[in-house]
């Protein structure tokens, strides 16, 4: 099958594109608003970028219509988030931090999450992730026509936090974190199948 995206709307793309790049991490990213207002909203388009200094990045598309999202508009104005892993156990929690809600309600109320505070940012971790990185932004790049258009965040990690029984050997036990992976749509998946191949040497 050959497929053009000239022949697609940005419906199908989004939906084509989405199951082919799977599975994806799923964080919670934390931020705090200009009203002093705790947010926390589930991203999958994620990735890192360099260990040098310790760079990720994700991005935020537009509501519809092509409204800035309250994490865009809280880092815009903080400089700053949190990025926390997400676990089997709190899968229920994150999708229902991904509900649209009024101005002014806490996800983290919601969901019923805990905020805790962080070492280094503002914004605050999730008590409940087995892992978390306080972030500080580096940029934000624009891409995309609107209304569909996307902000790709920059962040440089400032600190790591890492569940005790989680870390060993400088690395964290992929499996005993138990993440949850996006797939398209309403699908999800969970790490149940883990095998090794070493790197041959030429």
């Amino acid at each position: 099958m050959d497929i053009s995206p000239e022949n697609l709307n940005v419906s199908e793309i989004s939906k084509l594109r989405s199951s082919l790049i799977v599975p994806r991490p799923v964080v919670l990213v934390s931020t705090v608003g200009q009203d002093g207002v705790y947010n926390v909203a589930p991203y999958a388009q994620f990735m890192a970028i360099c260990s040098k200094p310790p760079t990720i990045c994700f991005s935020v598309v537009r509501r519809e219509g092509g409204q800035k999202k309250d994490t865009l508009v809280n880092i815009e104005l903080s400089r700053e988030f949190v990025l926390n892993l997400v676990d089997e156990d709190m899968a229920e929690a994150m999708n229902k931090t991904a509900a649209t809600y009024p101005k002014g309600v806490s996800e983290f109320e919601m969901a019923g999450l805990t905020p805790i505070r962080s070492d280094v940012v503002k914004a605050p971790r999730v008590a409940e992730a087995p892992a978390s990185m306080e972030c500080k932004l580096k940029e934000i790049l624009e891409y995309g026509e609107m209304p569909y258009s996307a902000s790709l965040i920059v962040g440089e990690i400032a600190r790591f936090h890492v569940r005790d029984d989680l870390y060993r050997n400088g690395e964290v036990d992929e499996v005993g974190l138990r993440p949850v992976g996006r797939l398209s749509g309403d699908r999800y998946c969970r790490i149940r199948d883990v095998f090794q191949m070493k790197t041959p040497k030429v």
